[in-house]
């Protein structure tokens, strides 16, 4: 039997060091490494074992009574959540970790609630009760309270803080205890009888609700059948009426046990399909060990050196030597089969998201959906010469990490890097240095000013020069107008007469966009101006399209003076997914930074705020949202419109302008 698990959780829950003590107990590690020390299986990136934190997700493998589990370990910090999300995707259940010293973390809520959307059968572990002011039934009380009514402990601990030593088995009404990875069963203290019973009646009441019958014969105080109770609440879990909770310590061995027989007694086990068919989630791709492509396989049989077809991208695809991976070292394989996962190296056209099937099969799957990008900076080489590589090795990190985005901006000519968070863009920024030997810098983004004016003016423009053979001579006429926001610019040509011949009239047009894309206040393009040309002259000999492209540019330049020019900024269209708590304080925020909230929308437990911001009010609005909701808010930002800036910032700004020219 085949079956996976992923381990989720908030940052700092434990979830590399219970994983560890997974494969050490099962034998599939000589030793446990430590989170603390970057020595883990799982933590094998150079960035992670430096920083000491789970920077994506990691795979491994082990056997239970007779049960192939492949376990995914995920990172717990918000700035990279995608891969939680992937890994969650190919699992057949999780084991959602809170940490019993701080609780519920906003990674955790979040990560909750998108299992609970999706019906993925769900375990917890309350984790490090072998620490000082641990307390398991706070824990269990908070869970409860904020993330899952339906959680009821399975097990209950055996001592508390420091002298935690063992677990109680609710069901079968037994203790045990743990030392040095062994397990050996002991004496249930009188003093965790109360709780004991009072815990069993809970089950007993919650799963007796999902039969009939069984109800039935519980209020009419009759015995039930063991085996049928135990069958019922089985049923009851895999379809997430009952949320198992396990006390456990990772660090000190305590409770391992327990999670695997959870693993192989509760997740469900597919109906087998003959055609092949696979869902890759996780791509690796670096200098060193080059792509390497993750995937579950959903049905079927999947074997070495055998030529699929994406279903993605439709195109075939040859696998080449499959492997198991424990971390970074792998393992090869003939092949997998339905429920495992497996990877394989070197795949071309493939991505993280496709789906490979076999001749005759059509299915494609669906897969996560990305989270938008919530922060970016510009990105620039530190030599001249390095510009070309950031590209390059970009597009290899982002094949691992589909929530970055690379992008220029037209506006600014910037090459900007968008990411979770600020700690997601300097970890990309130091593997291009480390991984890549692209040495970069991230700065903050240039903002796309724009101007324009607020009165009507009529302008001349002559260009006139004389050289030994033919000179060049252009001569206009224009009226210069501000047009509604948003209309970009307007031509209108009013020459009669033939005062300037037709073949020209493009020639002065095309002076007057090359002058406005350069305004006279900061030098930022200039918009929502109508320009109308009504008179003009021209020489039968010297005009030329040159000569009527500089006068056009000259008239231009010089009546915009006297139009009243002024700077426009652009405004950003937010929708700002907040706590209800946090409301008040995150509406305050918005109107320092000189935001119209424009409507509120409660949906559940969040509410979604509308407003209207200036987009240099919001570059780093990430950070402030995440210490302001504690991690829990999130937001979507797309342009609106352009509009005036206030006069004294307008100053500031064009001063700071000159200066830099300067």
């Amino acid at each position: 039997m085949k079956k996976t698990i992923v381990v989720l959780g908030g940052r700092g829950s434990g979830k590399t060091t219970l994983v560890e003590d997974i494969l050490f107990l099962t034998k599939k590690i000589n030793r446990k490494g430590s989170t603390d020390n970057g020595n883990t299986t799982m933590d094998f990136d150079s960035e992670e074992i430096q920083r000491k934190l789970s920077l994506q997700l990691a795979i491994g493998y082990t056997e239970w009574k007779g049960h192939h589990i492949d376990i995914i370990d995920t990172p717990g910090y918000g700035d990279f959540i995608t891969d939680a999300f992937c890994g969650a995707r190919v699992a057949d259940g999780a084991l959602l970790l809170v940490d019993a010293l701080s609780g519920i973390k906003a990674e955790t809520n979040k990560l909750f609630r998108w299992l609970m959307e999706r019906q993925k059968l769900s375990f917890i572990a309350v984790n490090m009760l072998d620490k000082e002011h641990a307390d398991f039934y706070n824990t269990l009380s908070t869970i409860r309270q904020n993330i899952a009514p339906k959680a009821i402990p399975l097990f209950l601990p055996l001592g508390k803080e420091t002298g935690f030593s063992g677990i109680i088995d609710v069901m079968a009404e037994k203790a045990y205890t743990y030392k040095d990875g062994k397990r050996k069963e002991a004496t249930i203290p009188d003093v965790e009888r109360e709780k004991l019973d009072d815990f069993r009646s809970k089950i007993v009441e919650a799963t007796v609700e999902e039969n009939d019958e069984l109800l039935e014969k519980y209020l009419e105080g009759e015995d039930i059948d063991k085996k049928e109770l135990l069958k019922t609440l089985k049923k009851a879990i895999q379809d997430l009426k009952i949320i198992p909770v396990f006390p456990v310590s990772g660090l000190k061995g305590i409770g391992t046990d327990v999670i695997l027989s959870g693993i192989v007694d509760y997740l469900p086990q597919q109906e087998r399909v003959d055609k092949v068919s696979a869902l890759v989630f996780k791509t690796y791709n670096d200098s060193l060990t080059g792509k390497i492509s993750c995937m579950k396989v959903c049905t079927g049989t999947i074997n070495s050196d055998t030529v699929y077809f994406n279903a993605n991208k439709l195109a075939a695809e040859k696998i080449g030597t499959l492997m198991k991976l424990q971390g970074k070292n792998t393992t090869p394989v003939e092949s997998a089969e339905q429920g495992e996962v497996v990877a394989c190296a070197k795949l071309k056209v493939t991505q993280t998201g496709d789906t490979l099937v076999e001749k005759g099969n059509s299915v494609r799957y669906d897969f996560v959906d990305i989270p938008i990008p919530q922060i970016s900076y510009a990105i620039h080489a530190k030599s001249k010469g390095d510009e070309e590589k950031i590209g390059s090795a970009l597009s290899k990190i982002i094949e691992s990490d589909p929530s970055l985005v690379f992008e220029k901006n037209i506006e600014t000519q910037e090459f900007l890097l968008k990411g979770m968070g600020k700690m997601h863009l300097e970890i990309t920024a130091s593997k291009l240095k480390n991984r890549f030997g692209v040495d970069a810098e991230l700065t903050i983004p240039k903002i796309a000013y724009r101007e324009t004016i607020k009165k009507k003016a009529k302008s001349h423009g002559r260009y006139k020069k004389q050289t030994g053979g033919h000179g060049q001579f252009g001569d206009c006429w224009i009226e210069i107008e501000p047009l509604p926001r948003g209309k970009g610019f307007e031509f209108v040509d009013k020459i009669v007469g033939g005062a300037i011949p037709r073949q020209f009239i493009p020639s002065v047009e095309k002076g007057i966009k090359a002058a406005m894309e350069k305004g006279v206040l900061a030098g930022y393009p200039m918009t929502d101006i109508k320009v109308t040309l009504y008179d003009g002259m021209y020489h039968p000999v010297d005009s030329s399209d040159i000569a009527f492209q500089t006068a056009g540019s000259i008239a231009f330049k010089e009546g915009i003076r006297n139009c009243k020019p002024v700077l426009l900024e652009p405004m950003m269209e937010m929708e700002i997914y907040v706590p209800d708590r946090c409301t008040g304080d995150v509406v305050s925020d918005l109107n320092s930074r000189r935001g119209k909230v424009i409507g509120m929308n409660p949906q559940r437990e969040y509410n979604c705020i509308k407003a209207i911001v200036p987009h240099a009010e919001v570059l780093e609005y990430a950070i402030t949202l995440r210490a302001i909701t504690q991690g829990e808010g999130y937001f979507t930002m797309k342009f609106s419109t352009y509009e005036e800036v206030p006069p004294l910032l307008a100053q500031k700004i064009v001063e700071r302008n000159k200066k830099q020219e300067k």
